[in-house]
């Protein structure tokens, strides 16, 4: 280790031993570091115990401990609901600005907690359609309450009392299917009231159940909502399927003894031009 890198590790460490080197947030008696700690380890996906380990392979003292961070979390909660409500309600004006009306263009998408459909916690968010998007609005839908959970099977096994109801955190009660639909739907009905703004063209993919919710619960009396179909998603689920085909009958003789590979057949440089945005426009354009 040469001696600069020398003198910027010793640095970081004593910034992690004193913390009163590290600049305090204003109003608060915690410091910037570790604020930036705990928001890093929560960005990463790695929480509390995660951000341990790596500080322990690093060689530098631990975070600050489990009870002190599950405070903290209460805490950055609040700073982060705040300054998100303050963010998508100026995303909103940028988008009225743009549209140079109240009736907006946006796109919706959902994710959830785990990589299959069966995820018990899910989110969904808004964003404008404009040169440069933002997020309007997201939501979450959890279909169990871990806190709550936890608190009846700590009361099971102890003589423990709580002092206070438990706030249950789910508000999610329908099939794992509709959730992102579910989702959109309640922002959907929000912008109206909290801005006086109205979301009237909604992107959406070719296979979402999100337009149809739309257009079955309408959000608006007097404003139907249309759908845009999404090309680039389009795109891809054509790609993805010929591909499919491809590989199931690569090496398949079809009846006029050739393979469905191949020159003038369906090579890859086919199947990218079949799935090109002017293929997938005229498809649309047939439909309609």
């Amino acid at each position: 280790m040469n001696v600069c890198n020398h003198s910027n590790y010793l640095h970081y460490v004593n910034v992690f031993l004193f913390s009163e080197t590290s600049s305090r947030i204003v109003s608060t008696e915690r410091r910037d570091l570790n604020v930036r700690a705990q928001i890093a380890g929560h960005l990463c996906g790695i929480i509390h115990a995660g951000l341990a380990k790596l500080l322990g392979v690093l060689n530098l003292p631990s975070p600050a401990q489990n009870e002190t961070d599950s405070k903290s979390d209460k805490q950055l909660l609040e700073f982060v609901k705040s300054t998100s409500e303050k963010s998508m309600a100026r995303a909103v004006q940028d988008a009225v600005a743009a549209a140079n009306m109240t009736g907006l263009t946006v796109s919706g998408d959902g994710f959830w907690q785990t990589r299959d459909f069966q995820s018990a916690h899910g989110a969904a968010a808004i964003s404008s359609c404009t040169m440069a998007p933002q997020v309007l609005d997201i939501e979450t839908c959890s279909k169990t309450c871990n806190v709550h959970f936890l608190s009846k099977s700590l009361i099971q096994q102890s003589t423990m009392t709580l002092s206070s109801p438990i706030a249950v955190k789910k508000n999610f009660d329908k099939s794992f299917g509709t959730m992102e639909a579910t989702a959109v739907l309640n922002m959907f009905k929000r912008p109206a009231s909290k801005y006086g703004v109205y979301y009237t063209k909604y992107v959406g993919d070719g296979d979402s159940k999100t337009h149809h919710i739309l257009s079955k619960n309408p959000p608006y009396t007097d404003k139907p909502i249309q759908k845009i179909e999404d090309l680039n998603h389009l795109s891809k689920r054509m790609k993805r399927g010929l591909n499919t085909i491809r590989r199931e009958y690569g090496r398949k003789k079809l009846s006029n003894g050739k393979t469905i590979g191949g020159k003038n057949r369906l090579s890859a440089q086919t199947i990218r031009r079949l799935a090109s945005d002017d293929i997938c426009l005229n498809h649309l354009k047939v439909q309609t």
